[in-house]
Parts: C-alpha cells; structure tokens; sequence
C-alpha cells in the first residue's frame, strides 16, 4: 500500500506545469489564496509592473490540463539591487525598478519573492530553480528567506547553504545558493552558527567556562553514564589545551567535539552526541565543522583514533586507516589510527594576515573583533 502510495505521488508531481505567460486574471484569482496562506504580499498593479518589465518575475503552476492553482514569483535583481535586499533600503511589497534587470539582462542575484505552491504544487519549485541555471543566470547568486522548518528542508534539497554574513552581520534566515564569483555574501563558518546561545541551534567554538561545562556535562552523560568510562580516563587533563565545539539545539547542549592542534596536524577526538539527539545529523555536522576550523587554521593533515566498529562513520569524511591498520586498546574498545589530507582555502589563517584578524576570538576570523577599529570591512 505505501508503495502503490508513493508512485501515485509521483505520478501526480509529473503532472505539474510551470509557465511564465502571465495574466492579470490570473494574478487576480491567486493573490487572494496567496495571502490567505502566507500573509501580505505585493499588490496585483506590483507583480503586473514587473511582469512587463521582465516575464520572469513570475511563474504559473498548474496540473496538467487545469487553471493555474499557484505561483512562484522571484526579482531578477542587479547589483544595487542586491545590495539593497541585503541592507533593507528596498521596500519589498513595491521594489522600484531601478534595483531590478529588464528581460534579456543578466542578474547579479536571483531572489525568491514569494511561492504559493500547496500540496503537490511544491514540485514546481524545482523546476523553476532549474530554469534560472540556464547561461543568462547561472552567475548570479540565488537567495529565499526561509522561517519554516518545511521550507528550511526544501532549500537545503535544492543545495542552498543555511545562513550568511552581511557586513559583519549574520542573517539566520537566508539561504544561498553561491554561484558568483563577485558574491556579495559569505557563507558563515559551520562552526561558528549558534549566534544566541540561550535559544538558537548550531555549532559555536567553545569560548568561555559555561560552554565547557555544558562540554564536560555531555561528556559526562555520554562516557561515565552510557559507556562507563572512568572519570580520569575521559576527563584526560587536555581539556585546556584544546578547542572545542558545542553543538546547541535550542540552548540545550546536545553534541561537542574536542580539537587538539601539533605542529603539522590537528587530532579529532572525543566526539559525542548525547541519546536523545541520535536520530539527527548532529554528528555528521560537528565531523563537518570541524575540518573546516583545521582547514581555515591551515592545516593539511588530520589525525584521529575510531573505534573499529565505528570506521565505516569516519570513512564517509574521507578518512582513511594509517599504514597496515593494525588495532590498538585503551579503555576496554579496540581503535585503529586514521588520517585524512585536506587542503587550505585560499582565506586560510598565515602568519601574512592582517594584523587584527589574528588576534580575533577563535573561529571568529571572518568579521571584526572587539579591538578592530570602528568602521573597518569585515573579510580581512
């Protein structure tokens, strides 16, 4: 039964049509639903300016062989036009034309203005995606501001990376597809993501006493209460002189990973999830975070210790088993060394940089600091 389900799911999202040969019928008709749905949005007189302006601002969805019963609209901004959506100086139930591309020109972002797409509608949004990937559009950033979990899910299918820094600024909301090579926006760090540490989900570097006790106390759970482990054992008196990452779901600590640092490597270890966050991607996403903090550091070569049962986990990061793989034991478990070579972007931390990025909070490099001068740029 749930097979005969799904196909016939997706026998219905083969069905879906999308066009942008628009009428003010149309727009007329779907409006009202829109707004029912998703609150205010732009006046009919709006979309049908922009609509002459450049017929790619809007697309009909429909089943095949049916009226249109949604839309998915976009601005085709150019680079003030970015620039404005970014610092909000563009009205967004009115934008003015100048922030916008007329048809035939190329965009220097693409930005998701509102969808309307119940139900099975929402397939249409893929192909919509696909349509600005073609030559005109495939240099230009894409952009959706995104408040619900459902929609957070369709843009991360569709590539988008969760959140960007602004001017020093980091707008949660925002999702990017980067495809400029001018782009205005940087995605943030994975590891640097939880902004309000009382409320919000994501990885932060570990800065102050607190979060290493919330460290310490996921540990704790997971180690001594779980595995047994004796206290000395786990708590190996490296803490200090090491970084760690705090992986927060709403201000509740959930996961960490401890990072220590030598002369031409960087050690992965003490990784943990506490059991009632297993059934999420928290783990996968701390692995993740942390290369990038020993690539932007500068590193090219770590090094870890798993446990036997648990390589097939690190070999999907690209890690693999150190010379003949030969087993070794501490604390009751068999473990095998593993290394992996990674490679330095070209942002990467060198004795070159700027003075006062260097002496920026650990994995806070990409904007300034307390003790930068007011009014410098982040990105240095």
């Amino acid at each position: 039964m749930v097979n005969q389900t799904e196909d016939g799911i997706a026998k219905a999202a083969r069905l879906i049509e999308v066009r942008n040969s628009v009428s003010r019928g149309a727009i007329d008709a779907l409006l009202p639903k829109a707004e029912k749905a998703i609150g205010r949005l732009a006046s009919p007189e709006t979309i049908e300016r922009l609509t002459r302006s450049n017929p790619d601002t809007i697309w009909l969805v429909s089943r095949r062989g049916r009226q249109p019963e949604g839309f998915v609209t976009v601005l085709l901004l150019n680079r003030d036009g970015y620039e404005a959506l970014l610092d909000g100086r563009m009205n967004l139930f009115d934008p003015e034309e100048r922030y916008l591309v007329r048809q035939a020109e190329t965009p220097a972002a693409v930005y998701s203005w509102a969808s309307y797409t119940p139900g099975l509608l929402a397939n249409a949004i893929p192909m919509v995606v696909d349509h600005f990937s073609s030559p005109r559009y495939a240099g230009a950033d894409m952009i959706a501001n995104v408040t619900t979990e459902r929609g957070r899910r369709a843009m991360l299918r569709l590539g988008f990376e969760e959140g960007v820094e602004w001017r020093g600024k980091f707008k949660p909301h925002l999702f990017v597809k980067h495809r400029s090579k001018t782009s205005l926006l940087r995605p943030r760090p994975r590891y640097d993501r939880q902004i309000a540490p009382a409320r919000d989900t994501g990885i932060t570097v570990v800065h102050g006493i607190d979060q290493l006790f919330k460290v310490a106390a996921i540990r704790s759970a997971v180690y001594i209460g779980e595995q047994s482990c004796p206290f000395d054992e786990e708590f190996d008196g490296n803490d200090f002189a090491a970084t760690h990452l705090l992986y927060s779901v709403e201000g509740e600590p959930a996961g960490c990973m401890r990072i220590r640092f030598f002369g031409d490597f960087a050690k992965m270890e003490r990784l943990a999830v506490r059991k009632e966050f297993r059934q999420s991607t928290i783990a996968f996403e701390l692995v993740r975070a942390s290369v990038q903090l020993c690539r932007d550091k500068g590193f090219r070569k770590l090094y870890g210790h798993a446990r036997e049962d648990y390589l097939p986990f690190w070999q999907r990061f690209g890690f693999k088993v150190k010379h003949n793989g030969t087993p070794f034991g501490f604390s009751g478990h068999s473990f095998v060394e593993m290394v992996d070579d990674i490679e330095p972007p070209p942002h990467a931390i060198s004795i070159d940089d700027d003075p006062y990025r260097l002496i920026r909070p650990e994995g806070q490099w990409a904007y300034p600091g307390v003790l930068d001068p007011q009014g410098r740029s982040p990105w240095l």
